[in-house]
């Protein structure tokens, strides 16, 4: 008696080539190829991109990659996964642009238990719509199905960057001078760091998604998406110098601030400038950090800050004055004589 063969597929070990087909075919269908520099998108082996050499003298190419983290926790919690795709490429994007770089276009990666066609359209129609907001291409991607690897409909995130900058015009922090000014623009919230902190709070129920915060839930104030920086450049162009470029991340103001100032130099910062918002101190007050640990973990409410000469600050102010950007003059750059690269007064 012969035995029984079961064979075992693809799709029984529990991948579904239809599935991702599918879903690719969501995003390409509605993807209309509006940027002539794009060669090739989405659907190939790879993306082409043709650089236009007669706008630069001297280009550098400028590469960025992050993800989302811990925060995908709560998009799962509130099944709301339709902003997630701005954090994504914020994260990217304010990276490439402190370089003084104009971002090409942008490229995804998701990793999944199982496609969830739905679910997933919606991850990839968040990041389509966020490089729009930015006209920039989302050019290609990559969805990976691994069975065992995550739990049921978990997922996770990455994305890649790319932009290109004439080499005259890169910012570095060799233009920083002593009396220069820093400019702290205002963060949406907590962007997409501190989560897995947030998220331990929420375990042992020092915090809930569904509890009242101001004239909202927390839950809603939580997801909010991270906000682009790129039109605060764009709208500085060549009009004002930046001496320098920090993208507040993990690590605060503490860390962050003086990867672009010089060793001789040190940043002095106003306590009472930074205007900690009410979100913060909630998690603060739960959590039982002090100020220290807090500017060391959270953007504190500063997204992004700029290095710029004082005698520019008036111009600074004509620029952004009918815009509906919020920012303030946090301190100033002087030098190290404390051994110290950032001091909170």
């Amino acid at each position: 008696m012969k035995k029984k063969i079961n064979k075992i597929t693809y799709e029984k070990s529990g991948v579904s080539i239809k599935n991702a087909d599918k879903l690719i075919g969501n995003i390409s269908k509605k993807t209309k190829n509006t940027h002539s520099n794009v060669l090739a998108g989405i659907g190939g082996f790879s993306s082409l991109y043709a650089l236009d050499i007669k706008k630069y003298k001297n280009p550098v190419i400028v590469c960025g990659t992050d993800g989302v983290g811990t925060k995908l926790k709560i998009a799962s919690k509130l099944n709301q996964h339709s902003y997630i795709g701005q954090d994504l490429l914020a994260m990217c994007v304010n990276d490439v642009i402190t370089s003084g770089a104009t971002p090409l276009f942008f490229l995804d990666y998701l990793a999944t238990s199982k496609v969830d066609v739905k679910l997933h359209t919606q991850v990839l129609n968040g990041i389509k719509k966020a490089c729009e907001s930015i006209s920039i291409p989302l050019i290609g991607g990559e969805t990976a199905e691994m069975p065992g690897m995550y739990n049921k409909k978990d997922y996770d995130l990455a994305g890649f960057c790319v932009g290109v900058v004439d080499k005259k015009d890169i910012i570095n922090k060799d233009k920083v001078m002593k009396g220069d000014i820093l400019i702290g623009f205002e963060s949406s919230g907590f962007h997409s760091n501190g989560f897995s902190l947030i998220n331990k709070l929420i375990e042992n129920r020092s915090l809930s998604l569904s509890q009242k915060f101001k004239n909202t839930t927390l839950g809603k104030a939580l997801i909010k998406p991270t906000k682009l920086y790129v039109d605060v450049f764009e709208l500085l162009g060549k009009k004002i110098n930046i001496h320098g470029a920090a993208h507040i991340t993990g690590g605060g103001l503490t860390e962050n601030l003086p990867r672009v100032i010089p060793d001789k130099f040190t940043a002095h910062i106003d306590e009472v400038s930074l205007k900690i918002p009410d979100l913060f101190k909630l998690v603060q007050e739960v959590s039982m950090l002090n100020k220290k640990e807090m500017l060391k973990t959270f953007n504190c409410g500063v997204g992004m800050v700029l290095i710029i000469s004082k005698n520019d600050l008036n111009k600074f102010n004509k620029i952004f004055e009918k815009t509906t950007h919020k920012y303030r003059v946090l301190g100033y750059i002087d030098n190290n004589d404390d051994k110290k690269n950032i001091i909170y007064e």
